[in-house]
């Protein structure tokens, strides 16, 4: 699509829309209410209007947009103020103002679709191709962005990315450039508004124009802004390449560390690219250095990885080759040179470079005569013959010839060349250009600490002051209050002594008073003693009868307890003639002591009763003969209830235990007139003999009702 077909006609019809009648907004009915459309309306025009006019940036469509928003200024004005008569009117929106703002929104969309179109065009589909072609086929790049008409390349953005692209299929194709007029509209649009990814690309081949033009300081100052951007950037080659553009000028300058890291920083870049034949070339590079710096141990480590390389392809094998021969001849002996001197013996077309190292390999060994051989061989109108290293090994040739005086020539012709490179470095001043470039950073970051600084002391100024004009305040709102609060105090001081006097006149009348009511109280605290202790001897005599009644009743309840159990052995006597002696002996002995207490109740003499307590402190005193007679007693008058302990398998003790629960012991009785430690066995074994719980059932109970059943 061809926006610039369009925008005359747009123009004429936006301009058109002004000529207008305004009477004609007021001739037509209603159809809407105003807050229905006019604000939504008055805010999707201004936005787009806006975002229009910042976006687009040729020159028919800024004076679009400059109209466009003239005429949506002049729409606004009028929707405003029909809403105001409408509101007057019932608040009802003409149509012809819905006619017009319709008209505008069409206009509007059609240049969104223009601006939208933009990257649609047949010249930026073509600059997508030769983007593609750009890293497998440059060639073919460089063709297909010279067959885009410079007519048609229109835009900032647009000219941007022809200039970058047609800059890099320059590069890639290996034309140099020294000038800018190509790359610069990429300069002008790329390093304000480019992603990461263009400003690096564009920074990177500024600085190989400035390569170019022999201008090293500048490009190694474009290299560095360039390298800002790397931590955002995903362009890994253009990275890579950078880094091996500022290693080259960094080798020119002698600052071999820094060669070294920046050719290994590309490596790796480049083999995270799969790029195989770039990254032998860095490690080549690296190995050069090392040699240079003596680091046989960033030398092995690099032909270990070189070597691995070489085996995956074998035509990488000439790149790293020349290296080998100076790491050979740096760190190898005599063997390892002259094996890969036979290397090198049956090869044709060497370059000029290698076959001066092969010179040197020749003069380490000592065979002067190859060495002349290959220096001869050498293109006399080659680089290499004004080299250092040309130089030096042409003096040491001659010296081993017995040339001396040609020596001391070449000697002193190599030296006044190191001398002239050295005073061509700083007078460029090369060496110091990273150093230059840190420093404005540091001054930069610097200044804007030093912003930071006065930002945050005005800060505190302002603050301090906020706090000083506040305390100020506080103290004199504090010292008018506490004039104020001296003045009230006085005055409540008056009333205080006044409220005092009456307080005290009023504490005196009170006191009285309560002593009045304290007398009355005690006075009435007396008779309700008085009453209280009544109503105690009251109750008093009548607990004492019934406690009498009560003793009466248990008296008259164990004498019939007693009589019974008297009258039951008597019974037991009479209709039992064969009992044995002990038993009988046993019964009568029960008996006598029965109605000796048994008198001693009736008769409330104590006299009758001490045969029962010399009789008490004898089963005391032998308790195993109490415990016998007792069995034998249970056995005459509950022979039933004997029975049935023996067929449990009760032993003679374990039932003389139980008569003890049968004549109404409890347990902790039974336990202390016993006192025995294996009272707990006893009555474990008891329980699990009658099928007693352990837990639940009292045994003493359990005896009992046992008895009376049987």
């Amino acid at each position: 699509m061809n926006k610039t077909a369009f925008t005359p006609l747009f123009i004429y019809n936006i301009a058109n829309l002004d000529k207008t009648d305004n009477k004609c907004y007021f001739i037509r009915l209603k159809t809407c209410q105003t807050e229905d459309f006019i604000v939504p309306l008055r805010l999707s025009i201004t936005v787009v209007g806006n975002i229009l006019a910042e976006k687009v940036n040729t020159e028919g469509f800024i004076l679009l947009m400059t109209m466009i928003k003239n005429k949506i200024q002049h729409i606004i004005f009028l929707l405003s103020s029909e809403e105001n008569s409408s509101m007057a009117d019932g608040k009802i929106l003409p149509c012809a103002n819905l006619l017009h703002a319709k008209a505008l929104v069409i206009v509007l969309i059609s240049v969104i679709m223009l601006v939208a179109c933009e990257r649609h065009t047949p010249t930026w589909k073509q600059m997508d191709i030769a983007e593609n072609l750009m890293n497998a086929k440059p060639d073919s790049a460089l063709a297909v962005l010279d067959g885009i008409p410079v007519s048609d390349v229109k835009g900032k953005e647009a000219s941007a990315r022809y200039a970058l692209l047609k800059s890099m299929a320059l590069d890639k194709n290996y034309i140099d450039t020294t000038t800018f007029n190509i790359l610069q509209p990429a300069i002008d649009y790329y390093i304000e508004h480019g992603t990461p990814d263009e400003r690096l690309r564009t920074y990177y081949y500024q600085g190989r124009i400035y390569q170019n033009q022999g201008d090293d300081d500048a490009a190694m100052q474009s290299f560095m802004r360039g390298k800002e951007f790397c931590q955002e950037a995903s362009d890994t080659l253009a990275m890579a390449n950078l880094m091996v553009a500022q290693a080259t000028i960094l080798y020119s300058t002698y600052k071999i560390d820094d060669y070294i890291k920046n050719n290994l920083g590309a490596a790796k870049l480049y083999k995270a690219i799969n790029r195989p034949d770039y990254e032998i070339s860095c490690l080549a590079n690296v190995l050069d250095g090392s040699i240079l710096n003596n680091d046989r141990t960033l030398a092995d480590s690099v032909m270990s990885i070189a070597q691995e390389r070489v085996k995956q392809n074998s035509e990488l094998g000439m790149v790293i080759a020349p290296y080998a021969l100076s790491y050979a001849l740096k760190f190898g002996n005599k063997e390892d040179i002259v094996d890969i001197l036979h290397y090198y013996e049956h090869m044709q077309n060497l370059s000029d470079e290698t076959k001066l190292d092969i010179v040197e390999a020749y003069c380490k060994i000592g065979d002067s005569s190859n060495a002349n051989r290959f220096m001869d061989s050498i293109d006399s109108t080659s680089k290499v013959r004004t080299s250092l290293k040309y130089l030096a090994i042409q003096s040491d040739i001659l010296e081993s010839q017995g040339d001396i005086a040609g020596a001391l020539t070449a000697y002193r012709k190599f030296s006044t060349t190191i001398d002239s490179i050295h005073m061509n470095i700083f007078s460029r001043d090369l060496l110091f250009a990273q150093e230059r470039h840190e420093m404005e950073k540091d001054n930069l970051m610097e200044k804007q600490r030093v912003d930071k600084i006065i930002w945050l002391s005005l800060c505190i100024v302002f603050v301090l002051l906020i706090i000083i004009g506040y305390v100020y305040y506080r103290y004199r709102l504090g010292k008018a209050k506490s004039l104020l609060d001296t003045q009230e105090k006085q005055r409540l001081q008056l009333e205080q002594e006044n409220l005092k006097r009456e307080n005290e006149n009023l504490e005196l009348r009170s006191r009285q008073i309560e002593l009045e009511r304290h007398s009355l109280q005690q006075a009435n605290e007396k008779l309700e003693l008085e009453r209280h202790n009544a109503v105690l001897e009251k109750q008093a005599a009548q607990l004492e009868c019934e406690r009498q009644s009560l003793a009466a009743e248990n008296l008259r309840l164990k004498i019939v307890q007693l009589e019974n159990e008297s009258e039951s052995l008597k019974e037991v006597l009479k209709k039992q003639k064969d009992l044995a002696k002990p038993i009988e002996d046993a019964i009568k002995i029960r008996i006598e002591m029965l109605n000796g207490l048994l008198a001693s109740r009736i008769t409330d003499n104590d006299s009758y009763a001490e045969p029962y307590g010399t009789w008490k402190d004898q089963i005391i005193q032998d308790k195993d003969e109490f415990m016998n007679t007792t069995r034998l007693a249970f056995k005459a008058s509950h022979p039933k209830f004997i029975k049935y302990l023996e067929q449990h398998e009760l032993t003679e003790s374990e039932i003389n235990y139980v008569c003890l629960y049968a004549i109404g012991l409890r347990g902790k009785e039974v336990g202390e007139y016993l006192q025995l430690k294996r009272h707990y066995h006893i009555s474990s074994d008891v329980r699990k003999k009658l099928d007693i719980d352990e837990h639940q059932t009292n045994i003493g109970i359990y005896i009992r009702k046992l008895m009376k059943q049987l």
